[in-house]
């Protein structure tokens, strides 16, 4: 069994994987939290005596947790984790990006978990804080991607930067009639629109494509898309278990070992 983990830029989703799948664990806010107390809550006692024999993780937030979240693996589980990087090509998917590793690893995740799930074109959608639009084409090529605000990321720069407005929830509907629901609206559905015209370049570039989505905000992209999508809300773990499946038993014996408080780069 191993313990697989998203660190976004303001949320931290984990999973355990064996051999009957993956099976997701609760998610939490990582700011400003103390992260032995959610580990024990999330983790110990949800795999009760059991314990992983790794913890595999993809990281976007820095040194901001992962090395807290080390110092803990190693005095709970005896190993630290391993963070996942993107590379040049992963099992015939190329990265267009020239230099790979500056390409986002939680991206080059959800690229490998939609690959492993699905043939032929595809484009990937991850939409939370920010929302990244990636697309590949039939022959494993990416072609490259977009990055825009996520839906309450621009609710919140609006009640940043506006006196009269906020970033109050409201319903997401095209017309209303109070502040809170006309900035829930417009902010919505200037990110579907956004993703939905991006979907239709990426069909004009690459032809037919399977659209997967996951993320915080997936299930509004869902229900407001007018493309066809799948909803994958472990699309991101999933990619770093494919991933962490091709380390070999003695490079990943290597980059668990507790040398120091740091984590492992695969």
């Amino acid at each position: 069994m191993k313990i697989l983990v998203d660190i976004g830029n303001s949320r931290c989703k984990s999973a355990f994987e064996d051999d009957s799948g993956i099976h997701p664990l609760q998610a939490f806010a990582w700011h400003d939290v103390f992260l032995h107390e959610v580990l024990e809550e999330t983790w110990l006692d949800a795999l009760g005596s059991r314990r992983p024999e790794s913890v595999m993780v993809s990281n976007v937030a820095g040194d901001r947790l992962l090395p807290n979240m080390a110092a803990w693996c190693c005095q709970h589980f005896d190993f630290r984790p391993v963070a996942i990087r993107s590379a040049a090509e992963f099992k015939g998917m190329k990265n267009a990006y020239r230099v790979p590793d500056t390409f986002g690893v939680d991206r080059w995740a959800a690229m490998a978990g939609a690959r492993a799930q699905f043939d032929g074109a595809l484009c990937v959608i991850d939409s939370g804080t920010a929302t990244t639009v990636d697309v590949i084409d039939a022959d494993g090529q990416h072609i490259g991607g977009a990055i825009l605000p996520g839906i309450y990321t621009m609710r919140r720069s609006l009640g940043r930067y506006t006196a009269a407005l906020f970033a109050a929830d409201g319903i997401i509907e095209p017309f209303s009639r109070n502040t809170a629901s006309g900035v829930a609206g417009g902010t919505g559905y200037a990110s579907v629109g956004a993703i939905d015209r991006l979907v239709e370049e990426a069909v004009a570039a690459v032809g037919p494509l399977t659209t997967v989505i996951t993320g915080g905000e997936s299930r509004i992209l869902e229900n407001l898309m007018r493309a066809d999508v799948v909803r994958d809300p472990l699309l991101v773990l999933r990619g770093v278990s494919e991933i962490s499946a091709e380390i070999s038993a003695e490079r990943l014996a290597e980059l668990k070992s507790c040398q120091d408080n740091t984590y492992g780069v695969a």
